[in-house]
């Protein structure tokens, strides 16, 4: 019995010692397991923690993102509306099918130009100049854009309107010459055809010049056809034959004024000749039409995003056989009453950044300009041109500032006759804030050819000299630039 019960204790010592070995294995297998388990729960709860945060905080930069935009898209269009005001437009009503300037602004323009607009909405400086710097397009061209002017090149053209690839970034270069005059058995052609070389007829350097500048504009003083008859009682008349085009070409010709005393030479038929083979020839022209509206029309061009506009008119004959345009009758844009013009003028001002007022006008064969052409020229000016640019006397006259402003009185013939005269190219390098630089390239017109004046001859500072006396506030230093004294 003694034995039976001693066994029995033993067994339950040995039964409770297992219990307590499977209590402790259990322990030391189910702590970690459940230290684990808090471990992962709590790691799992820190993530989803750190994931509400995030989309809270994408929610909120998302939210802020949108709140930049919508602020950003407001600045704009408040900037389209205060150009519109300016350009004397009203702000057009919204319509279903026309998207917001704003909208379509931030749709069209690269992601980079997007960005540096919001920044600076957001720092309160945005401005028709800085939206350039960031788009790399003015508000006019912007507008342009947005209209649907600039679809395609027949659209632009019929806005009057062409793009250029400009030669250096945030600029345009214009080139300008005087008067050009082509005429069959007479003048620089017969030298011409003698040489067959333009360049032995114009310096090379000059036809490098005006083939390389954004813009090469030219006063067109001549007829460009087989028909017609020369006016009756006028001594001189100028016509050239069709193939005379070439030349111009070859000038690198982008644009001529047809605002002058002698475009008219051989009546209607040759001069609307003249229009069909500049369009033909893809040139376009200002201050002469096949209609009064046409003859106002301004010319613009797009350079690097800046818009340039040519507008012309002429104030030029004492005995009028140059006939104004009319409703539905062929001619030039005639100035003897600026009313016209200077409105044509105002109204161009407001849609381009920059604006070249041609005019013919002066006294032939003298260097000196008169009273009427300061006259004139400030009220092209006031009307709203940048810059007034002449022809007609022949020979260089001077220039002068008004308000910062230059009008520049006559550049004189630049391939014409055989006289010997100076002359020369205007050259204006043109930036979203106006004329940066505007400099004179010397040259001479002599037997029949336009020579370019080079640095090292002494007559090349004989020339600005020349010009710089007659100038009242201008000097000109040894590279040509022009600047206001």
């Amino acid at each position: 019995m003694e034995r039976h019960k001693r066994r029995g204790i033993r067994k339950r010592r040995a039964e409770k010692r297992k219990q307590k070995i499977r209590k402790l294995f259990f322990a030391a297998v189910l702590v970690p397991f459940i230290l684990l388990a808090v471990f992962v729960i709590i790691f799992f709860q820190k993530r989803q923690n750190e994931k509400l945060l995030r989309l809270e905080d994408a929610k909120k930069q998302e939210t802020l993102k949108q709140e930049q935009l919508e602020n950003g898209k407001q600045e704009v269009e408040e900037l389209y509306q205060s150009y519109l005001a300016e350009r004397e437009e009203a702000v057009p009503a919204a319509v279903e099918e026309m998207q917001s300037f704003s909208d379509w602004f931030f749709e069209t323009y690269p992601e980079k130009a997007k960005k540096e607009v919001l920044e600076l909405a957001s720092d309160g400086k945005l401005t028709k100049e800085s939206v350039y710097h960031a788009a790399g397009e003015s508000m006019h061209v912007a507008y342009d854009r947005y209209k649907g002017y600039l679809n395609d090149v027949e659209t632009a053209k019929q806005y009057g309107i062409y793009e250029r690839d400009g030669k250096k970034e945030e600029q345009a270069e214009v080139t300008i010459a005087g008067d050009l005059c082509f005429t069959e058995d007479g003048f620089v052609l017969d030298h011409y055809d003698e040489v067959n070389d333009l360049a032995q007829c114009i310096s090379p350097k000059l036809l490098e010049i005006t083939n390389a500048s954004d813009i090469f504009y030219v006063n067109h003083e001549y007829a460009i056809s087989d028909r017609g008859a020369s006016l009756a009682g006028k001594y001189y008349t100028f016509r050239a034959h069709p193939k005379r085009m070439e030349l111009l070409k070859e000038m690198g010709t982008d644009l001529v004024a047809l605002s002058n005393n002698h475009v008219y030479d051989y009546g209607e038929a040759a001069f609307q000749d003249t229009i069909k083979l500049l369009k033909q020839a893809d040139i376009p022209y200002v201050g002469g039409g096949l209609n009064l509206e046409e003859a106002k029309k301004p010319v613009y061009f797009i350079v690097n995003g800046i818009k340039i506009g040519f507008v012309g008119a002429s104030n030029a004959e004492k005995i009028r056989y140059t006939p104004q345009a009319g409703e539905d009758s062929s001619g030039i844009l005639l100035a003897y009453d600026t009313t016209a013009y200077n409105q044509v003028i105002s109204d161009a001002a407001k849609q381009c950044d920059y604006l070249i007022a041609y005019i013919h006008w002066g006294t032939e064969d003298t260097n000196d300009f008169n009273d009427v052409q300061q006259q004139m020229g400030r009220g092209f000016l006031n009307s709203g041109a940048d810059i007034v640019v002449g022809g007609h006397p022949h020979v260089l006259q001077g220039m002068e500032y008004v308000d910062g402003k230059p009008i520049v009185y006559s550049l004189g013939d630049f391939w014409f006759n055989g006289e010997t005269k100076y002359t020369g190219l205007l050259k204006l390098q043109i930036d979203i804030d106006g004329l940066r630089e505007m400099s004179f390239v010397p040259a001479l017109q002599t037997g029949y050819t336009t020579q370019y004046l080079d640095a090292e001859e002494e007559e090349q500072m004989e020339l600005f000299g020349f010009l710089e006396n007659l100038s009242p506030n201008v000097e000109i230093d040894q590279t040509g630039v022009i600047r206001e004294k």
